[in-house]
């Protein structure tokens, strides 16, 4: 799939939506911490979700896009290691989710984006850590000097975005909770595993990409 097809896949396929076991392990995570759940409470509990951005960066390489991931950093206490896309939650000097982006992406790794760039968004996806993260899409140039911020990012790397968007890459794994099947999903690559979050938002983008008209 060439750049240009790859752009108008994502710009004119109906938006996909997450898989329903990552909505009802959110669910089931939140009722739990309440001592006596009721569909009010679970209704407010959903709107302490803390809003949230990642970016999605595509490099043009070899007439189709790669796709940038950071390694976050060991020291950090939530999610040490793991591979993710370059993000945080929103700040109250952000003006919307997109600058929060935008702004997240330059303060962990160095690399601009201008809001010109922005192709597009995929559903916001409500996270274990109590976020609601909305990922947006963006081309970037192919010559950017990462300058990454020790504090959070460990290492960062790129993967072709053909690899990642292939369903014969995604592996699902299947797991118990309370007695009820969820899905988690993991993409190996080189020598990194990307799962969790990370790994759902690839699979809606695969999802998507792949329709068929």
């Amino acid at each position: 799939m060439d750049q240009q097809q790859l752009l108008s896949r994502f710009m004119l396929a109906p938006t996909a939506d997450y898989d329903a076991s990552h909505q009802l392990r959110i669910r089931q995570q939140f009722t739990a911490s309440m001592p006596h759940p009721s569909p009010s409470s679970q209704a407010k509990s959903a709107q302490k979700f803390k809003p949230a951005a990642v970016l999605i960066s595509l490099v043009p390489r070899n007439n189709s896009f790669n796709v940038v991931f950071t390694e976050r950093a060991k020291h950090l206490k939530h999610h040490p290691g793991q591979v993710a896309f370059p993000g945080g939650k929103k700040e109250d000097h952000d003006s919307d989710l997109i600058d929060t982006a935008l702004r997240e992406t330059y303060e962990e790794t160095g690399i601009i984006c201008h809001r010109d760039n922005i192709l597009g968004q995929l559903p916001v996806l409500p996270t274990i850590s109590g976020y609601a993260v909305t990922p947006y899409l963006s081309t970037i140039s192919p010559n950017y000097i990462p300058k990454l911020d020790c504090n959070e990012v460990d290492n960062l790397f790129e993967v072709p975005i053909s690899f990642l968007i292939n369903p014969l890459n995604i592996k699902s794994h299947r797991f118990t909770i309370n007695g009820q099947f969820h899905d988690i999903y993991s993409i190996s690559f080189s020598k990194y595993s990307i799962w969790g979050a990370t790994a759902q938002m690839i699979k809606i983008l695969s999802t998507q990409l792949w329709h068929e008209p």
